[in-house]
Parts: C-alpha cells; structure tokens; sequence
C-alpha cells in the first residue's frame, strides 16, 4: 500500500511518498499543498492513503530542518530499487553526507565504489526523487564551484546557506 502525507515547515510545504515502510518520493518545499501534491505527480497513485503517522518521526525531522535546525536524514529508509546498481551505492553514499558538509562528485563516485565515474554520480544525483533526506544539494563541482541541480541553482543555494554554507 502507498502512503503519502504534505508537511507544512517553514520553508514550504513537502510532499512525501512511501511504500512498505520506505521512502519513495519527497518533493523540495513549495509554496502550498496543492503544488507540493502536484510535485509528486505520477508518483502518487489513485489508491495511496494519507497518513502522516507512516512516515514514523520523518514529517518532525523535515520541520526542524526547515527550521534550520542540524538533522540527520541518514537513517531514513529509501526505496532505491528503482536505480541500477551504481546509482542505488551514489545516492546511499549521498544520504550519509553529514548536513552542512560538502562532497565533490569524484568524491561520490569514490564512496560509490567506481572513482573515475564522477559523470555517472552527477546523473544519479539529478535521478534523486528524495531530495534533502538525500541531500544531493550537499554535491559540487570540484573545486567548490556549486555545480548543477535538476530543479536549480537557487534552490541548492538556499538549502546549503539553510545549513550555514555560503557558496
């Protein structure tokens, strides 16, 4: 059975899809429940149930967070099984990137197990469909230049200085 629930914080409303006690889908803050449920798109089936109390201490976690307080999403389980093989290890390395700390996309190819496939750990970051609980933002160019973001370069900027980084 899926299960989805909206959760109002202080940086805008997340939709959140899970399946068999994990994570499916999360959606970045939007400006209202309608656009974050929207977000989800083919994501959320006709028969999902809203239950907040799925989620177990997700939805808090996700309103501390949006509060700018230091959170551990590293824990929370995520479906992956709809990633091959390399992208499933780029994202679980991505999850267990502490807040407020930067990787580089080698250094996610290297924690992925393949070092030379710094373009492949990019792709798997732009496949996210959990983002923040898996903090893709937290990625960039070697260097320290901010890199790229499938939803863009303002929103990686306003999470990472949500988490005291300047870049």
């Amino acid at each position: 059975m899926q299960n989805y629930c909206v959760v109002e914080t202080r940086i805008g409303f997340v939709a959140l899809v899970g399946s068999g006690g994990k994570l499916v889908r999360s959606t970045l803050p939007k400006a209202s429940r309608e656009e974050a449920i929207t977000a989800l798109g083919a994501g959320l089936t006709e028969s999902a149930v809203e239950d907040e109390c799925a989620f177990g201490s997700l939805p808090g976690m996700l309103r501390d967070y949006g509060e700018g307080k230091q959170v551990d999403f590293s824990n929370v389980p995520v479906d992956l099984s709809a990633f091959g093989k390399f992208h499933a290890a780029a994202l679980s390395a991505c999850q267990k990137i502490p807040y407020g700390q930067l990787i580089t996309y080698a250094d996610l190819a290297r924690a992925a197990g393949v070092e030379r496939a710094c373009r492949a750990a990019g792709s798997a970051m732009a496949a996210n469909r959990t983002p923040i609980i898996i903090p893709c933002h937290r990625v960039v160019a070697s260097g320290g230049r901010i890199g790229g973001f499938s939803s863009g370069l303002e929103w990686k900027r306003s999470l990472l200085k949500l988490e005291g980084v300047d870049i």
